[in-house]
């Protein structure tokens, strides 16, 4: 196949997804507005000057079509729907893929009616839509999207990636978080419960906080403000060896995200042992049974997040059996390769129906 993907080049999810087509032996191209990360396929970087997201996407159709027009693909996949969807849709190229990534369906549909227009129009034009959750799915289809034109597919682990994680003994237990620093992730919920945590908890805790975001400063004060300074590590954005090795270190991972669909971050620490502590979300929900194989807070609750924590450190004692499931989880439904082989293959179905 020769496809061509639209999408942000500097996300890791974009690099994953367009190199794991290119191994699979087709001809893969990139148009980005976003320089970033470099993926194996051949890519077109169309600079968009200091035009604002919702003029620079569609100013940049003519230029996208001229060189759709050159490459003359079979498919295009356009990812995210406010912005390279929305590049997508207006070229009346098909088949058209639209890959949405969660908030694109279940927040910015919500923000206003012009807002839910464009998703809906984006989504119209789509001949496929593929998603990361069921419940995504399920917005996707209250916004006028058959169901049998939306692939639910999460973008999981990679296989080599699962197997028995020894820890070494410390003189610690380290808590892990990685979610970008911006409003959608609520670093502050989990800032504000560690004070709490060391206060009650009969063993030592350090926490790892990785990530940048537009809040970072904000979290950098809040954090001097509560006196925790000493308790934590902003340690920025870390490569993806080195996110391993945090994986591998960890003993509990955090997320305080408001929305999310299917988080590969949490897929990764259940597939690396870590026990999960995340929001009491339908996108975590589809993964995390409460108290079962990880345990669910309300959202931006400081002291029910500080109680989980407190609890597992005092007096949890189901940690063995709580990583054999979620290893056993994400073997079953979480491993990237198998997942996106689903993918592949409706790619190649619209190519030929035959």
């Amino acid at each position: 196949m020769r496809i061509l993907f639209l999408a942000d080049a500097k996300s890791y999810h974009t690099q994953r997804w367009v190199d794991y087509f290119i191994g699979c032996g087709h001809q893969c191209y990139l148009i980005t507005l976003d320089r970033g990360i470099k993926t194996k396929a051949e890519e077109f970087f169309i600079h968009p000057g200091s035009l604002p997201n919702f003029l620079k996407y569609p100013l940049a159709v003519s230029k996208i079509r001229k060189i759709t027009i050159q490459i003359k693909p079979d498919l295009i996949n356009a990812h995210f729907v406010p912005s390279y969807g929305l590049a997508g849709a207006r070229l009346k190229f098909h088949p058209l893929v639209i890959s949405t990534w969660g908030s694109d369906v279940l927040i910015s549909p919500h923000k206003s009616w012009l807002h839910k227009l464009r998703t809906k129009y984006v989504l119209k034009k789509a001949d496929l839509v593929t998603t990361d959750a069921r419940f995504t799915g399920e917005a996707i289809s209250k916004l006028g999207v058959s169901l049998g034109k939306v692939v639910v597919s999460p973008m999981g682990v990679e296989r080599n990636l699962l197997g028995p994680v020894v820890r070494a003994e410390k003189p610690y237990l380290t808590i892990l978080s990685n979610r970008k620093f911006e409003a959608l992730y609520d670093i502050p919920t989990l800032l504000k419960a560690i004070p709490l945590i060391t206060k009650e908890a009969i063993r030592r805790v350090k926490f790892v906080i990785l990530g940048e975001g537009s809040r970072k400063k904000a979290l950098v004060i809040l954090a001097r403000e509560l006196g925790i300074e000493d308790s934590l590590e902003f340690k920025g954005t870390v490569s993806r060896e080195m996110l391993i090795q945090y994986y591998r270190d960890a003993d509990i991972y955090i997320s305080t995200s408001r929305s999310d669909s299917t988080s590969v971050s949490l897929l990764e620490a259940m597939s690396f042992g870590l026990i999960p502590v995340v929001t009491d979300i339908p996108g975590n929900k589809e993964w995390i049974d409460n108290q079962k194989n990880g345990f669910l807070f309300p959202r931006s609750d400081h002291e029910s997040l500080a109680r989980q924590i407190v609890y597992i450190i005092n007096e949890f004692n189901g940690w063995s059996f709580f990583r054999e499931k979620n290893y056993s989880i994400i073997h079953q439904r979480g491993i990237w390769e198998d997942n996106m082989k689903v993918i592949e293959a409706k790619f190649r179905q619209l190519i030929d129906p035959n």
